[in-house]
């Protein structure tokens, strides 16, 4: 399950950010905190050194605080400290990684150093599609569901659509410029509309090999917006003209940042839907403990999807795995299957 859906209809990463805002600013209450890339670290006694509980209340302080308490635990500074929103009850879950580099395989590209920009129409287009998104949440209409049967996402929306459709068109009519800014261009902000762009261009073998590329561009966010153009492709109605590279996202799972892990999750998910012995072989067998981690999260929400991906690896039944995947003793019940099937 994405982190905010409305009627099962995913829906886009800037009108998840601004639900967070506008939801959560009403009961800004810690839920649960949550830790991931722990490996060889006691959380046990962090949790207890944390100057917030569940119950607490979520300040502009806190995430600061948070950071300075866990720099004085590790002697280093966290690889992430996030506060997502919301629960079915606008509570926040607090995430912390903790992750220090050592043996990571995530290899992320180098910053591009090139001065090769997008054109000013589609920044100024972009800028307005972002602006109407702000006022259809904040004029109260929720979240703007999306289709994404064609391959890219297509807002209910009248108005977002619309200039979705426009973005399209310059996708379409501009594809070089897109490929060449999202590899090359320094400033990160075009190289994030370009990849984004790129989701709603021409379905192409190229195409996916330029949102790979992206998926580990030093950004965060243009990350995040590569990762979901792929996710988006896979679990449309549009038949791909080249497999997705499944092993660049078995090695993100490990990653220190809570949305690289999370998207790639989502992305195996669809991935994995059709039980690929090649892909659950290499999520077992290189991304099992990171996934096990996401798959004990507090929120059903936030686990569903590693909790799902576990049950595939472990051979249980798809609609068991489905209906089940929403309690979180579904996690050992996963993991026995898993080792009963290793043993034989």
């Amino acid at each position: 399950m994405r982190e905010c859906t409305t009627t099962g209809v995913v829906v886009s990463r800037l009108v998840a950010s601004l639900f967070t805002v506008a939801a959560c600013a009403a009961q800004p209450t810690i839920r649960a905190i949550d830790f991931f890339a722990y490996t060889g670290v006691d959380i046990d006694q962090i949790r207890q050194s944390l100057p917030i509980r569940p119950g607490d209340h979520w300040t502009s302080e806190t995430n600061q605080l948070l950071r300075s308490t866990l720099e004085g635990l590790l002697d280093r500074s966290p690889s992430d400290v996030t506060a997502v929103c919301c629960d079915e009850d606008g509570n926040r879950i607090v995430y912390i990684g903790l992750a220090d580099g050592s043996g990571s395989r995530v290899r992320l590209n180098q910053q591009p150093t090139e001065s090769v920009e997008l054109d000013a129409d589609l920044v100024i287009l972009y800028d307005r599609y972002e602006e109407l998104l702000r006022q259809v949440v904040s004029r109260g209409d929720g979240l703007v569901s999306e289709d994404r049967s064609l391959g890219y996402p297509l807002s209910h929306d009248a108005g977002v659509r619309d200039l979705e459709l426009r973005i399209r068109e310059f996708a379409l009519r501009n594809p070089s410029q897109l490929f060449a800014v999202s590899r090359k261009s320094s400033n990160a902000r075009h190289r994030g509309i370009a990849v984004d762009a790129i989701g709603y261009g021409l379905h192409s073998a190229d195409q996916i090999g330029a949102l790979t590329h992206s998926a580990l561009d030093p950004d965060p966010t243009v990350r995040n917006n590569a990762i979901r153009a792929l996710m988006v492709l896979a679990s449309s109605q549009v038949e791909l003209l080249a497999p997705i590279p499944y092993a660049v996202f078995v090695d993100l799972l490990a990653s220190g940042v809570r949305e690289d892990r999370t998207k790639s999750v989502a992305l195996l998910s669809e991935l994995s839907e059709g039980r690929d012995p090649l892909v659950l072989e290499a999520i077992l067998e290189r991304g099992l403990v990171p996934l096990v981690e996401c798959a004990r999260w507090s929120w059903s929400g936030h686990a569903y999807d590693a909790r799902v991906i576990l049950g595939r690896i472990g051979g249980l039944d798809e609609a068991t795995v489905l209906a089940e995947a929403w309690n979180s003793e579904f996690v050992d019940v996963a993991l026995d299957s898993i080792q009963r099937s290793r043993a034989r």
